[in-house]
């Protein structure tokens, strides 16, 4: 594998041996929120999150983020860690977009004048479960209490198999601008075995058909790790969505094979599926050949071309990360709505239920159907905002601390940054008077490097709460 070359010279994946890569992978934060969400409490109920929105309402001008969590799917993947509900047989999102009209028209109400989306997310589950009318009767819902700002970003997940082009055609009509289609691997026998038999040509129709339509950005997901894979073979199917789709992104995620916690995964137990550094050396040829075609490495396991929002703001040191993953249209506030959606606002965390019945009963009931969530501390704002800056920049400025919080960096964090010293010899980081720079090594392993920054993480030893760096 080439080094680090013109197209992307801030990462370095060829430096990485199966040596290097033993020490660090373990488990950890994907860090879309600190303190992350193991750390929620069923202590921080209804009246918190009451609270916590009337906070929010206080700045009715600035901008807020909405996400919209549609959980039915027709059937289960055998690799999917997400919440779900399987639902064969319609009927059950009819009821369920009732109550998520209920929730819309509460929280609406609690945030005061403060209606503004710069971003709207709407995901899965499999948000194209819902007939083109429904996915208008849901727009339609969220449009009655909240407005978009100019150049907001209105994106939606979509799964191809369950897709139709009256579904597209709708959804550009009602304003999103944004598609992400999850694909995970082209190879039959692979699709085969996680049981999402997904042809290219049906992607590349609805990708070439939301181009068409208007869509201003197409992201592809994939997953390495899956049964049967293999450093060549996911290299061909790469290959094939760089050749064949073109997409504006890419996410590259890690499988997380997890039975205890997803027992369909069981499933999966007798194939060979790749470990430990035959799995980084899959991702690993994935990334050789997106930089080889000028994508950028975002971060963690997102590329993007060198146009695109998310790259100019790598460049630019604005790029931000919340539960939705990096984003250039940062809010103040998220407010998450639907089963098992999690919001941040008011300096809170909140996650609704993640039980059908329940989150339907209580909106039923008129409550707000809250199961946990965290408010944060002073000291718990600061370390969210350093992981931030060292997860989204590959940097931490000691002056930028110093002038964010009034704290001198080296002595607040002397023993964080003791911690940087084995990636330091490594060759991962460099830490010197001035700040901590993140070397085209580390930025492999960037989940690592924030790991001595969380407080919290000490508490989580022996857990199995967090997926793998590979």
């Amino acid at each position: 594998m080439s080094g680090p070359g013109a197209t992307d010279p801030g990462v370095d994946f060829a430096g990485i041996t199966p040596e290097l890569l033993a020490r660090y992978d373990r488990p950890g934060p994907r860090y879309t929120s600190y303190p992350t969400a193991p750390h929620f409490t069923p202590s921080f109920g209804e009246t918190e999150y009451r609270a916590a929105l009337a906070r929010a309402a206080a700045t009715p001008d600035a901008p807020l983020s909405l996400y919209v969590h549609i959980p039915f799917c027709e059937a289960r993947c055998t690799y999917c860690g997400c919440s779900i509900v399987v639902a064969p047989h319609r009927g059950p999102e009819e009821r369920y977009l009732e109550a998520v009209e209920r929730e819309l028209e509460i929280v609406a109400a609690s945030l005061g004048a403060r209606r503004t989306l710069s971003q709207f997310h709407w995901g899965g589950g499999t948000p194209t479960y819902l007939t083109p009318a429904q996915c208008e009767r849901l727009f339609g819902a969220v449009m009655r209490h909240f407005r978009l700002a100019p150049g907001a970003e209105v994106a939606i997940e979509i799964d191809p198999c369950v897709t139709t082009d009256e579904h597209l055609a709708t959804l550009r009509r009602l304003g999103f601008n944004r598609v992400s289609l999850g694909a995970q691997d082209f190879d039959p026998r692979v699709q085969e075995a996680v049981h999402r038999v997904q042809p290219l040509a049906l992607t590349r129709h609805q990708v070439e058909l939301a181009r068409s339509l208007g869509f201003s950005s197409v992201n592809i997901d994939l997953i390495y790790g899956l049964p049967f894979q293999t450093d060549r073979s996911f290299k061909v199917a790469v290959e094939s969505v760089i050749r064949e789709l073109a997409p504006d992104r890419v996410a590259v995620f890690s499988y997380a094979h997890v039975p205890w916690l997803k027992p369909h995964q069981k499933a999966l137990e007798n194939l060979p599926m790749p470990r430990g550094w035959e799995k980084f050396r899959v991702f690993a040829a994935a990334a050789e050949s997106f930089l080889g075609a000028g994508y950028r490495f975002i971060g963690m396991d997102h590329f993007a071309r060198p146009g695109d929002e998310l790259a100019r703001a790598l460049e630019a040191g604005t790029l931000h990360r919340n539960f939705m993953g990096y984003t250039v249209l940062p809010a103040s506030d998220l407010v998450g709505v639907g089963m098992t959606a999690i919001g941040d606002v008011g300096g809170a965390y909140v996650q609704n239920e993640k039980n059908l019945a329940r989150y339907e009963r209580t909106l039923a009931a008129g409550g707000l159907p809250v199961e946990r969530g965290l408010r944060r501390t002073e000291e718990d704002e600061m370390r969210r905002r350093v992981i931030e800056r060292l997860i989204c920049t590959f940097g931490l400025d000691f002056a930028w601390v110093r002038e964010q919080f009034g704290i001198d960096a080296p002595v607040v964090f002397e023993r964080e940054l003791a911690a940087l010293a084995g990636p330091a010899a490594d060759g991962l980081v460099e830490v010197g008077a001035g700040g901590v720079r993140v070397l085209p090594r580390g930025r492999v392993f960037i989940r690592n490097l924030c790991m001595p920054f969380d407080a919290y993480l000490a508490g989580d030893a022996g857990k199995t709460v967090y997926s793998r760096t590979v």
